[in-house]
């Protein structure tokens, strides 16, 4: 599944796909990644396999769907009032990864979908013969819920097994259990309000809370208090302000500590008083000169009210302390938005390497094709689009621009390797279809 990447103002790039609404931010990313590796490490997977997706969606939740990629709701982070809380979610879906919960949950569904098929066909059958096509109803209903009871009562066991493996995780880096309990307990305060909707759907698939919270009560004796780690702190500030309500925010981040200096500026900026908002990041900077997500963030604020020579500064600067792809493109952005041949080039540059770390995203790709066509390279500029509909899932528009272009191209050229590469690879995913 191809994501579409939009560059939206404030904090984010976001991205629909599978009907998730999907957010990037680096400092939050890193900050995330740093985490995964190191339980993926504990658990005895290879660190370099984690990857994680954020999903704009305020409820307490994480999940896997497939390889190693664990997907956090920002709820997750804004609830969490610690890094243990955060921690032990994190490790409960590294123990799903651990125990192959994922491919084997989808062959028991499977199984369960077949069990309910044949149940209902004989049931049908036989209720029909007797004369009591009622009764056939009957059975087919019964036998759907005991095939689907089946694969629910699997799907417990492994999100017990789940809890047993992050358990190990947790003790095993140092974290306190008592993460545990306090997510626990604020999932028990979401099944209260939301009593039906729970039991609908997380209650199917997961054991209840309380006895949850019993099988591994003994492991928070004399379990160590909770860490307090600032770059969770810092983290968490961000979301919570770019994202929360702003009275809220404000009042949650009232303080004078670099935390509640953070927050404040991002809800001046999002209440449209800019000189607080960079006065508060400027006095924070001159506390912390080496934190590249304060100048990615002024970058941010100075490329949206308009002012792209402090933006280029900020952005550059922040790249000098952090190589990070999003902050390449960010700058790209904003060099194209001075609009000469000289910055589309260095525009061109980052891009590139942007790519190389990012892979086949669309954002990178449309700025590429403007600054082509900033430098009146208008085969390459058309070649660019069309990877970028490529990389949007909009394959059919990448095809015909491709198969336009590549009749204008010195068949000797890079420009027609690229464009021919890319048509094979639309022809490979034509077939696979």
């Amino acid at each position: 599944m191809k994501k579409t990447v939009l560059l939206l103002g404030l904090l984010f790039i976001s991205c629909q796909t599978w009907g998730l609404n999907l957010i990037r931010d680096t400092e939050v990313e890193q900050t995330l990644t740093s985490y995964v590796q190191k339980i993926f490490k504990a658990a005895g997977l290879p660190p370099e396999n984690a990857e994680i997706v954020l999903v704009n969606d305020p409820s307490i939740n994480a999940f896997v769907a497939g390889g190693q990629t664990i997907f956090i709701h920002t709820g997750l982070i804004t609830h969490a009032k610690y890094v243990d809380d955060l921690i032990f979610v994190l490790s409960h879906e590294t123990g799903h990864i651990v125990g192959g919960h994922i491919t084997r949950g989808i062959t028991e569904y499977k199984k369960a979908q077949k069990t309910a098929l044949i149940s209902t066909i004989l049931g049908g059958i036989l209720a029909v013969a007797s004369g009591r096509p009622d009764a056939g109803i009957a059975v087919m209903i019964g036998s759907q819920s005991s095939a689907m009871g089946t694969f629910t009562a699997y799907r417990q066991v492994e999100e017990s097994s789940a809890d047993r493996i992050a358990v190990d995780i947790v003790n095993k880096l140092g974290y306190s259990m008592k993460g545990f309990s306090s997510i626990m307990d604020m999932i028990q305060a979401e099944e209260r309000l939301n009593a039906s909707e729970y039991q609908m759907t997380y209650l199917r698939t997961h054991p209840m809370t309380s006895d949850r919270k019993q099988n591994i009560s003994h492991f928070l004796i004399n379990a160590p208090h909770f860490r307090d780690e600032p770059k969770f702190r810092r983290m968490r500030a961000k979301l919570v302000a770019f994202m929360g309500d702003e009275k809220q925010a404000q009042h949650q981040y009232s303080g004078t500590t670099n935390d509640d200096l953070y927050a404040q500026a991002i809800i001046d900026y999002r209440q449209h008083r800019l000189d607080d908002a960079f006065q508060k990041l400027d006095q924070i900077i001159e506390q912390e000169p080496n934190n590249p997500y304060l100048y990615e963030l002024k970058g941010q604020f100075k490329f949206e009210t308009g002012n792209m020579d402090e933006s280029i500064q900020n952005y550059q600067k922040a790249l000098s302390l952090v190589d990070a792809p999003l902050i390449r493109i960010a700058l790209a952005q904003a060099l194209l938005e001075k609009g000469d041949k000289k910055d589309a080039e260095s525009a061109l540059i980052h891009l590139d390497r942007a790519i190389l770390k990012e892979g086949d995203t669309g954002l990178p790709w449309r700025l590429m094709a403007t600054a082509y066509d900033r430098m009146d390279k208008n085969d390459l500029a058309q070649y660019a689009m069309a990877r970028y509909y490529y990389a949007t899932g909009k394959t059919k528009q990448s095809k015909k621009i491709a198969e336009k272009v590549i009749q204008k191209l010195d068949k000797n050229s890079v420009a027609y390797q690229r464009v021919d590469d890319l048509l094979e690879h639309i022809k490979t995913d034509e077939k696979d279809e």
